[in-house]
C-alpha cells in the first residue's frame, strides 16, 4: 500500500443518504477509506440497507482497496438503527437482557449478529461495557447492563462470544468507562472525578472480562479523568489511557476505534483534522472523524500530512487482520429463521419486564370503564438515538383492549396542558402513567406527584431508566421495562394485562437512588 491507502485504512467515515452516489463513490475513493458506519439517514429498509452494502463492497473491490469495515450501534433497546420494516428484529436494552436472566444475553446478542450479518455489516458498535453507576447519566442508562462490576464483566463476556460466534466483530464501548457521569458527551465534556483505584475496581472489571472473552474491537469515550490524566485530555486523545493502560498495562490487542469525533466533548475544543491525528497519536487505530465529506477529507489530508508522526504499519496489520476475520459474505435470507428468532426476543423482552411491589392493581381488566392512559413522549433522549415513536404502538395495543381507552400524551421534558391532564385523571377510574426520564426531567416528575395524588388508583410505568419508579413509592402498581422498542412496548402491555408472568429481576438498585444534584 502507498501513504495515501495506509491513512485512508485508519478512518471509518460516515455516508450521505440511502444510496452509493457518484459523490458518495469518488469521496470514497479519494479517501481511500477503510471503513464507513452507518446510522438511520443511510437505512430506510431491510432490501435498501442490503443493497448499499453491497454496493460499497463491490465499489471498494472493483477499485482495489480491501474490503470495508461496515459498522452500525445496534445495542438494543434505545440505540437501533433498524429500519421500520426490521422493528421486530430489535433486541430488548442490555439492561433489559440483564433483568430477564437466563440466557437472554447470548441469546440476543447472537440474534443481533445474524441480523447484521445478513445486511452486509461485519461490525456491530457494541456491547456497552460501562456500569451505569450514576442514575443521573444522560447517555448510558439502560445501555448498560448494571451496576455491579464483576455482573456486568459476566455479561459483557456472554455477550462478547455470542457475536463471535455468529461472525460479527464486536466492538466494546466506552473506554475506560461512561457510567458515573452527569453529562452527555454528545453535548458537553464530562469529568469525573474518580482516582486510579476506582477506576481498577469498578469501570475497568467489564473492558477485563471483554478482553478474556476474545473481544476483538474497543471504543474509546470522550471523558476527562483529571485525578488520572495529568495533561487534561479526554481519553479519546490521550496516550496514557490509549497506550499506556489499555496496551501495555492491560494488554489488548485488537483494533481501537475512537467514539466519533463530531462530538461536542471534542468538537468544541479541537478542530476534526486535529483531533483526528490526536487520536491516532494516542494510539487508536481508526478515527471516526464524521461530518460532511468537506471535513472528513480534511482529516484524511491531514493524516496524510503528519505521516511521519504515525506508526502507520502496526495499527494497519491489526485493521487487516480484523478485515480478514469478519469482512465475510452476507448470510442468505432465511424467513423461517428470522421469524423464530424475533419469537425468542419477544420472549426476552417478556420475561424482562419487573414489577417493584405487590402489584395490586395488576392484572388490568379489559372491562376497566373509564382508563385514562398519561404518556410522557420522548422520542429521542441522545443524540446516539434516532428515535422512534413508541407512543404509537403502545396506544394501539392499549386501545385494542380497551376501545374507550382516554390516551393522551405530553412531552416528557415540558408537560402540556397540565390542567387537562390532571382533570382527566380526576375523572378516570384507572390511571396508566408512562414515564420516561422523570429523574431527570424536573417538571415531569412534579406533575407525577400532582396525578398520584389526585388519582391514588394508578399504574406506573418506567418506560426508560428503571429509577424513575423511585418517586412514585406508593403507587399501588409499579412496572419497568428498560427501554421502548416494539418487542419491550408489547411485553408491557402483555403484563398488564396477565397474558404474560411477570419475572423479571432489577439489574440496579432503584429505592435507594441517589439523586445527583437533582
Amino acid at each position: 500500500m502507498n501513504l495515501p491507502d495506509k491513512a485512508g485504512q485508519r478512518l471509518m467515515l460516515a455516508l450521505d443518504g440511502p444510496e452509493l452516489t457518484e459523490e458518495t463513490a469518488q469521496f470514497l475513493l479519494d479517501v481511500r477509506a477503510g471503513g464507513v458506519c452507518l446510522f438511520g439517514r443511510n437505512i430506510t429498509g431491510v432490501a435498501q440497507v442490503t443493497q448499499l452494502n453491497r454496493d460499497l463492497q463491490d465499489f471498494a473491490a472493483r477499485h482495489g482497496l480491501p474490503p470495508l469495515l461496515i459498522s452500525v450501534d445496534e445495542e438494543g433497546g434505545r440505540v437501533s438503527r433498524m429500519p421500520a420494516d426490521g422493528q421486530d428484529w430489535i433486541a430488548p436494552s442490555q439492561m433489559a437482557q440483564a433483568a430477564a436472566g437466563g440466557d437472554a444475553i447470548g441469546r440476543a446478542a447472537r440474534i443481533v449478529a445474524r441480523r447484521l450479518r445478513k445486511l452486509g455489516f461485519n461490525v456491530d458498535l457494541a456491547p456497552v461495557a460501562d456500569l451505569n453507576n450514576n442514575p443521573a447519566n444522560p447517555s448510558i442508562g439502560t445501555r448498560s447492563f448494571g451496576t455491579d462490576p464483576e455482573l456486568v464483566g459476566q455479561r459483557v463476556a456472554i455477550a462478547v462470544r455470542g457475536y463471535l460466534s455468529e461472525g460479527v466483530a464486536p466492538c466494546v464501548k466506552h473506554f475506560p468507562g461512561h457510567g458515573d457521569t452527569a453529562v452527555d458527551s454528545h453535548l458537553g465534556l464530562p469529568v469525573v472525578q474518580h482516582d486510579r483505584a476506582h477506576l481498577d475496581r469498578y469501570e475497568l472489571a467489564p473492558f477485563r472480562a471483554a478482553f478474556a472473552a476474545g473481544v476483538p474491537a474497543l471504543m474509546s469515550a470522550h471523558i476527562l479523568y483529571p485525578q488520572i490524566e495529568p495533561s487534561n485530555l479526554p481519553a479519546t486523545l490521550s496516550p496514557l489511557f490509549l497506550t499506556a493502560l489499555l496496551r501495555e498495562e492491560l494488554g489488548f490487542t485488537g483494533v481501537v476505534f475512537s467514539d466519533a469525533l463530531n462530538m461536542d466533548a471534542i468538537a468544541k475544543y479541537y478542530p476534526r483534522p486535529d483531533a483526528s491525528v490526536m487520536t491516532l497519536l494516542a494510539g487508536a487505530d481508526i478515527a471516526l472523524p464524521l461530518g460532511s465529506y468537506e471535513v472528513q477529507r480534511a482529516c484524511f489530508e491531514r493524516i496524510v500530512e503528519r505521516a511521519d508522526e504515525l506508526d502507520l504499519d502496526g495499527p494497519l496489520a491489526r485493521i487487516m487482520a480484523l478485515k480478514e476475520r469478519f469482512a465475510l459474505p452476507p448470510l442468505a435470507a432465511d424467513p423461517d429463521h428470522e421469524r423464530r428468532d424475533a419469537t425468542t426476543l419477544a420472549g426476552i423482552a417478556n420475561r424482562s419486564v419487573t414489577s417493584l411491589g405487590l402489584a395490586s392493581l395488576l392484572p388490568l381488566s379489559a372491562q376497566e370503564t373509564r382508563p385514562v392512559v398519561i404518556d410522557f413522549e420522548l422520542p429521542v433522549a441522545s443524540q446516539v438515538e434516532e428515535g422512534r415513536q413508541a407512543g404509537v404502538l403502545l396506544r394501539e395495543l392499549l386501545g385494542e383492549r380497551w376501545p374507550e381507552v382516554v390516551f393522551l400524551a405530553t412531552p416528557a421534558s415540558h408537560p402540556e396542558n397540565e390542567a387537562g391532564l390532571l382533570a382527566a385523571a380526576r375523572n378516570s377510574s384507572l390511571l396508566l402513567i408512562v414515564l420516561r426520564n422523570a429523574l431527570r426531567e424536573p417538571a415531569q416528575a412534579a406533575l407525577l406527584q400532582k396525578l398520584l395524588e389526585t388519582q391514588p388508583r394508578a399504574v406506573v410505568v418506567a418506560a426508560r431508566d428503571p429509577y424513575d419508579l423511585s418517586l412514585a413509592p406508593t403507587a399501588p402498581a409499579r412496572l419497568a421495562i428498560y427501554g421502548d422498542p416494539p418487542a419491550s412496548v408489547r411485553a408491557l402491555v402483555r403484563a398488564l394485562f396477565g397474558e404474560i408472568a411477570i419475572t423479571g429481576r432489577l439489574p440496579v438498585q432503584v429505592e435507594q437512588v441517589k439523586l445527583y444534584g437533582l
